[in-house]
């Protein structure tokens, strides 16, 4: 009798542990990692720019538009297709100069941040494509 109570309670103990453990391991919502399934469907949508990178490190030595200081290896990781541009660092606008000679595409805008260009989705300020180091 006194070796099923001792079960009985250990059992019960165990459930409880799991139930926790389960409710304990989701975030709250908008807490916790980004859901990959949105960011994988936000990148989908999102156009493919035909680009050379080439010809636009081309256009920037020849612009003498080079020698920015590259991002921080922690915010540079983080600055991907599908990705939001990550908050808090520099987003400037090319020069106007630089922008003419690179493809348009509606509802997007070329921005440098650090040493990279990066084209954005304006709505969404996603991450359509990352074109690193060209202005190094």
């Amino acid at each position: 009798m006194h070796r099923l109570r001792i079960l009985s309670i250990a059992l019960s103990l165990l459930a409880a542990c799991i139930v926790a453990h389960g409710t304990a391991a989701a975030p709250p919502e908008g807490k916790g990692k980004a859901d990959t399934h949105a960011m994988n469907d936000a990148a989908d949508q999102l156009i493919h720019p035909d680009l050379n990178y080439d010809d636009i490190r081309r256009i920037a030595v020849e612009q003498h538009y080079t020698g920015h200081k590259a991002l921080p290896p922690g915010i540079a990781k983080n600055l991907a297709r599908g990705k939001p541009l990550p908050p808090g660092i520099a987003k400037k606008s090319p020069r106007v100069e630089f922008v003419r000679q690179l493809p348009s595409y509606p509802d997007y805008e070329w921005k440098r941040v650090g040493t990279d260009l990066v084209l954005v989705q304006v709505a969404t300020q996603i991450v359509a494509e990352v074109l690193a180091n060209i202005f190094q």
